[in-house]
């Protein structure tokens, strides 16, 4: 009901260490957009792995470079490409994503990506304003790691000192009895030591900061505040004026995980129209056989799609269609609320003429009645 992924691709899966990989689709933000997510068309377009094991080195959004957020609109159609860098050698599930502003991440379908190690270290060199060039994973590290640890080494020393022989934790009965301004140096919760020994800590970490801002502002004499990049990218077009369709019914059997939905399709073009395909969420479903569900996306999460009657619709015929889908993707997902309170779901039927090579993505929006349930005991 948020957005559809079409036309995913993650190329290639198996690299090395300091190779790219390729991801590449497109999305459509759905005009079912639910009513209790706030929508403020800021969104954020990001490849999602787990944790920092790709470098991310380009992101394009409708041919344009994305360093940072767009804004987007309901209906609109976008095209994304990524392109990652591995890091760290292992097996990683990539997927494509869209992180809208107070909602969140939405995943798009995903690939796994095999990272061999290289005979090389990882290295992202990067050439800044000035003409110098520094490389991402080695720059400043060293000074980094041990800028940080002794800080932490004074945090540590601030936590024992009040937590190992303290009574303001060994004896929380009686500090909680005291007001709130009342050091009680008269029982021993805080004494003058006490205070000397914070004091002493609370200027080392001052003086930590005037230490770091002397180092940086000596090292980086000329410096920018953080740029932020934000355009509105124009929607591409969902494809030529071919098909009308509307939704009759849709009901859904969880036990079976089975998904029927009976559909009126109009056809207002000059040639047959066929349906190829219903794409709904990150899962496609496809009106083909096994080439035709390889060719539509990470296999995982693309399906088949039956069709009936499964002929063409001539020109300004008016046909009625139903779908049936049985996956798993509906319940390992979420595609389908079986257990909301708004049984409704949503997606875009895929349409394509006969010789003229025409294409369109057309939306469809329906109630869904559950006809059978799995035994769920927990919410």
């Amino acid at each position: 009901m948020t957005c559809a992924y079409f036309d995913v691709t993650v190329t290639p899966t198996v690299i090395a260490v300091g190779e790219p990989v390729t991801i590449t689709g497109k999305v459509r933000v759905l005009e079912t957009w639910p009513a209790h997510l706030d929508f403020t068309g800021k969104a954020f377009f990001a490849p999602t792995y787990p944790g920092p094991v790709f470098a991310l080195k380009d992101r394009w959004v409708n041919g344009e470079e994305a360093p940072g957020s767009v804004f987007v609109e309901k209906g609109g159609v976008y095209e994304f490409k990524f392109v990652i860098l591995g890091k760290e050698p292992g097996h990683y599930h990539v997927h494509p994503a869209v992180a809208f502003e107070n909602v969140g991440s939405l995943l798009g379908p995903g690939e796994w990506v095999t990272v061999k190690p290289s005979g090389t270290p990882f290295t992202f060199p990067v050439t800044l304003m000035s003409g110098m060039t520094v490389d991402l994973p080695t720059y400043h590290t060293q000074f980094i790691w041990w800028f940080n640890f002794a800080l932490f080494v004074v945090g540590v020393v601030w936590m024992l000192w009040w937590t190992l022989a303290h009574r303001t934790v060994t004896n929380l009965a009686v500090t909680a009895q005291l007001p709130v301004n009342d050091d009680a140096p008269d029982i021993g919760l805080i004494t003058p030591r006490d205070h000397r020994v914070i004091n002493i800590l609370a200027g080392i970490a001052l003086l930590f900061l005037v230490v770091g801002w002397i180092y940086a502002t000596h090292q980086a004499p000329v410096r920018l505040p953080q740029q932020t990049v934000w355009f509105t990218p124009k929607p591409l077009s969902s494809g030529d004026q071919l098909a009308e369709a509307k939704s009759l019914s849709a009901t859904y059997d969880d036990a079976t995980r089975s998904l029927e939905m009976k559909v009126t399709v109009k056809n207002i073009s000059q040639a047959p129209i066929t349906l190829r395909s219903y794409i709904t969420g990150m899962a496609v479903f496809v009106n083909g056989g096994e080439a035709d569900i390889a060719k539509a996306g990470p296999r995982d999460f693309a399906g088949h799609l039956s069709v009936e009657p499964n002929a063409p619709i001539a020109p300004s015929e008016t046909k009625e269609l139903t779908l049936k889908i049985s996956s798993d993707i509906f319940n390992t997902e979420r595609i389908i609320p079986v257990r909301d309170p708004e049984q409704f779901t949503a997606g875009l039927l895929r349409f394509d003429q006969a010789g003229a090579g025409g294409q369109q993505m057309v939306l469809l929006s329906s109630n869904v009645v559950p006809t059978g349930y799995t035994a769920k005991y927990m919410p």
